[in-house]
């Protein structure tokens, strides 16, 4: 009986892992005065994910997957620039 009782304490940790970002994911911060660079998820942490290589950490919340376009441009879009983008 102990190892399904396992198995579903594996499972429920999986669960509560953050699906919205994956390792090797290309983000931005969504805050216009936080820097413009490009980051990749390093590992996802709960609530939050280490980028670059473990070097820095941000909470889910205050970053976004980046865009096609801003991935070609190797920086963060304004609000402007992706209105624009999105029209195109």
């Amino acid at each position: 009986m102990e190892p399904m009782n396992m198995k579903q304490n594996l499972a429920h940790q999986q669960s509560k892992q953050n699906p919205e970002f994956l390792e090797g994911d290309v983000v931005v911060f969504k805050d216009p005065n936080k820097p413009d660079h490009l980051m990749t998820v390093h590992k996802v942490q709960g609530d939050g994910v280490l980028l670059n290589g473990n070097s820095n950490f941000a909470l889910t919340h205050l970053i976004r997957t980046a865009s096609v376009a801003e991935v070609l441009a190797k920086r963060r879009f304004t609000q402007t620039e992706q209105a624009l983008a999105e029209v195109s």
